[in-house]
């Protein structure tokens, strides 16, 4: 590829020697001048995709060449870290900016920096204060940029590139293009050259399992696999905040100590969990998607859908928390007569092999829910009838095609 031995010597040290697809496609385009929009799964290396071609074309001594967002802390953390690990041998500075945290460092570190790494929101901040400069931007990277235009940052990114050099080299990189994207594409880049590598699931090491269950069954049902699989690490993920923090509250109650995480907790808070997460205090995290985006977790052992994401990619991304670094893995997805379809079209589009686990009676466990006036009421213990078994995806409702026969045998 041409890259320069400082470079090679850092990500030598690393312990990077071939390249990912992402990187193979992305690294020559980029240093070859060209706006770059790259989609790729999770964890197949997008932040050394752009992250070597930019520290390569970084001079030393010169401040603010580059700019990162990130919709997160805890991503803007984590890609600063990979940078600097990247730019070690070439002696550049990284400084990283966010919401939550002192300026004062942040502002010592602008002055001096030759990439900067930042979340929006505190970005536009020290530009209108006049501390972030950018005139001397060459490169601007919107990482996870399909995450913020979910959470909303596509306002402050455009008035961020507002006052960036006209002349720049622009990189987007995602993990889904939902329709936003497209917009957003079309008012940052210019002539982009495009990259999708195909989403792969490494099925030799991950399992894939369903479980057919009704709604008020599947806080029981969740329980009972705990038990049944003994998960070293578990990532239990849910499709809103309000969901993640009850089923936290609720597994705690029932002895499983689980910590919740989504994006409306505090910065601190969102980070403090992470960390404990990393370091084996806590084994069980209860996550909206934000968990299943760039942050790398290790040796997760099981991924439990208690709730199916509305879009595919995401279910491959939340599954891709585990089966990692050669490890094996588990993912059990919980489904209601709901889900059905929508899991269907996933399975196929995939073409996944996924089995059914038959877990026989349940004896239904109380949960406790939020009602609309923030009062709190315990469901009545009501035990299940036998379950009839069946191979497809539910022997209800009487409305779903009999159509999966062969589903756990593809």
């Amino acid at each position: 590829m041409g890259i320069q031995d400082e470079i090679l010597m850092s990500i030598g040290a690393m312990g990077l020697k071939e390249p990912t697809r992402i990187q193979s496609e992305a690294i020559p385009l980029i240093k070859g001048g060209y706006d770059v929009i790259g989609q790729s799964e999770t964890g197949s290396g997008k932040t050394a995709a752009f992250g070597i071609p930019l520290v390569e074309k970084v001079v030393k001594g010169k401040p603010g060449q580059a700019l990162i967002l990130l919709p997160t802390r805890e991503l803007a953390l984590q890609i600063s870290e990979s940078l600097a690990k990247y730019s070690a041998a070439k002696g550049l500075r990284v400084v990283c900016v966010y919401g939550g945290a002192a300026m004062g460092p942040q502002i010592s570190g602008l002055r001096h920096s030759e990439i900067i790494v930042g979340t929006p929101g505190r970005v536009l901040d020290l530009m209108g204060q006049g501390h972030l400069r950018t005139a001397n931007v060459h490169t601007f990277v919107l990482d996870e940029a399909d995450k913020m235009v979910d959470m909303g940052f596509i306002d402050d990114v455009a008035e961020i590139a507002e006052h960036l050099p006209e002349e720049r080299q622009t990189l987007l990189f995602a993990a889904t293009m939902p329709e936003g994207l497209e917009e957003v594409i079309a008012r940052f880049t210019r002539d982009p050259k495009k990259i999708r590598t195909e989403i792969k699931v490494k099925e030799d090491l991950l399992e894939q399992y369903y479980c057919n269950v009704e709604r008020k069954m599947r806080f029981s049902l969740l329980v009972r696999l705990f038990k049944d699989e003994l998960p070293k690490n578990a990532i239990v993920f849910c499709n809103s905040r309000r969901e993640v923090e009850s089923l936290a509250k609720n597994l705690n109650k029932v002895g499983i100590a689980a910590v919740a995480i989504h994006g409306g907790l505090s910065q601190s808070r969102r980070e403090s969990v992470i960390d404990s997460f990393h370091r084996g205090k806590i084994s069980v995290l209860v996550a909206t998607d934000v968990a299943a985006r760039g942050l790398d977790f290790k040796n997760v052992s099981h991924v439990f859908n208690y709730s199916i994401p509305k879009n595919s990619e995401d279910y491959v991304n939340r599954i891709g928390r585990t089966a990692r670094a050669g490890e094996r893995g588990k993912a059990i997805s919980l489904l209601t007569t709901e889900d059905y379809g929508f899991f269907r079209r996933i399975v196929n589009l995939y073409e996944f092999s996924v089995q059914e686990i038959e877990y026989g009676d349940l004896e239904r466990l109380p949960f406790m829910t939020s009602t609309s006036n923030n009062r709190e009421r315990r469901e009545r213990y009501h035990p299940r009838g036998p379950r009839r078994e069946n191979r497809d995806f539910g022997a209800r409702p009487s409305g779903f095609s009999n159509g999966y026969q062969g589903f756990m045998h593809r």
